[in-house]
């Protein structure tokens, strides 16, 4: 009941003779290891061969006679006399990982007996896949503590869709790294640089001081000879203040002193909440494209690449390929009832769905308040059932996905305007009413246009 695999090979030697050999898969963490054994059980050859002095007990070197890895002291799960559920089922059951002892207790709590339990593991022949936010979770039986819908495989079946799914998600990442590496720097450089402007801006706060002095200064400009470098006066409140002075100067010449640095502060002022806006504006723009990255499959990241280079983020490079022959649209798209309902997951494709695909009569959605999906349904009066399943698909390509009570506004294509001077997919709304929706993954068909 162990990570433990033995494969059965015919094969024929030199004389065209049959031979029979196993190949022992032992993926056991640290000690994993592949032996290949012949007919009368000696090694041939191992990944990690294994000499007697520095294990006497299982030596793994060709020409040693084969023994299996030594028993753990636990229990068979299918045929055992007594056992404590007040204690770890991993410590005492063969083949039991946490994930599994997880599953098992938490049927347990709601009803079923663990011979039920044990029964339904022993005579299962499937693979159940649950997706829990970016990862997969799977097992022989359906992991129902997980409180998600799992899919139902053949073990083959099973195994070909998790280690898709994982390695495309890896390649994704490998091909794009350059893009996740410059969205996480500009992130990291936009929120260095706010903080950095906001302690800026908090010494410049300090402005009607330095106006209050060059009034008081005034009020006592009588006192007029140079040399002084402090003089203490009676302010306003009627508190004895401390008033520093360039002793180069005289009192009027001090208060002047004190009128420009309060011009230049408040200027200052000004000018650094500008530059906070604009920096804060970049993060958000960053943010969102962290956010697209996160849901996008090679082309996505593509496009993204585009848009950065649009933007003067990025260079392009200088070498000429081939022209490659472009999409129409680069939307995608899911047929629903008698509608078809149509979306983009990046700032150029929403851009390209919201102006140049949709029509003035089409119900147009998006989730309120989070980056993310244009989409729009080719219908002005769509039903409930189709509106849900809208806002839903908008909800789960946002940073949304995994929250509940996701609002999503929607409206018809014509009451959505894009902002003047603003980047692809920034857009103004009007005449529109909100959904809340506890977004789900999809499940029909998405297919490329």
């Amino acid at each position: 009941y162990d990570r433990y695999l033995i494969f059965n090979i015919r094969a024929l030697n030199d004389l065209y003779d049959v031979k029979h050999y196993r190949l022992h898969v032992e993926l056991m963490g640290k000690y994993a290891n592949v032996v290949l054994v012949d007919e009368n059980n000696r090694i041939i050859d191992a990944l990690k061969r294994i000499p007697p002095f520095e294990n006497n007990k299982r030596t793994i070197w060709p020409g040693a006679e084969f023994t299996y890895p030594e028993k753990q002291d636990k229990m068979d799960p299918f045929n055992f006399e007594n056992i404590d559920l007040k204690r770890s089922l991993v410590e005492q059951l063969s083949g039991f990982s946490p994930l599994l002892q997880k599953e098992v207790y938490y049927r347990l709590e709601n009803g079923q007996d663990l011979k039920t339990v044990l029964d339904l593991i022993k005579n299962s022949s499937k693979l159940y896949i649950t997706k829990t936010n970016d990862s997969y979770q799977y097992h022989i039986i359906p992991l129902t503590h997980l409180k998600k819908e799992s899919k139902e495989f053949s073990v083959d079946e099973g195994f070909d869709t998790l280690y898709y799914a994982l390695e495309e998600k890896e390649r994704i990442k490998e091909i794009t790294g350059d893009l996740y590496r410059f969205v996480n720097k500009q992130i990291k450089h936009y929120k260095t640089k706010i903080a950095k402007l906001q302690e800026t801006i908090k010494s410049a706060e300090n402005a009607a001081e330095a106006k209050e002095i060059g009034d008081l200064l005034y009020t006592y400009s009588d006192l007029s000879k140079k040399g002084q470098e402090a003089v203490e006066l009676i302010d306003y409140s009627g508190n004895k203040k401390v008033v520093k002075l360039d002793p180069r100067l005289n009192i009027k010449e001090n208060a002047n002193k004190y009128y420009n640095t309060y011009q230049k502060k408040k200027r200052s002022t000004k000018y650094l909440k500008e530059q906070i806006d604009i920096a804060e504006n970049e993060l958000d723009y960053f943010f969102s494209l962290e956010e697209q990255l996160a849901i996008a499959n090679f082309l996505d990241a593509q496009m993204i690449k585009e848009e950065l280079i649009r933007y003067n983020y990025l260079r392009t490079s200088n070498k000429k390929g081939p022209k490659k022959k472009k999409d129409k649209y680069n939307l995608y798209q899911i047929r629903f009832k008698d509608h078809l309902i149509t979306f983009g997951k990046n700032n150029i494709q929403n851009e390209t769905l919201t102006f140049k695909y949709a029509k003035p009569g089409y119900m147009w959605f998006h989730a309120q308040k989070y980056h993310g999906s244009h989409l729009c349904v080719d219908t002005d009066n769509p039903d409930e059932e189709t509106i849900r399943m809208c806002a839903n698909l908008v909800a789960y390509f946002s940073k949304g996905r995994y929250s509940s009570s996701v609002p999503v506004d929607y409206c018809l294509q014509k009451n959505v305007k894009k902002i003047k001077g603003s980047r692809s997919g920034l857009v103004a709304i009007s005449n529109y009413k909100t959904i809340f929706i506890d977004p789900e993954e999809p499940e029909l068909e998405i297919t490329h246009i």
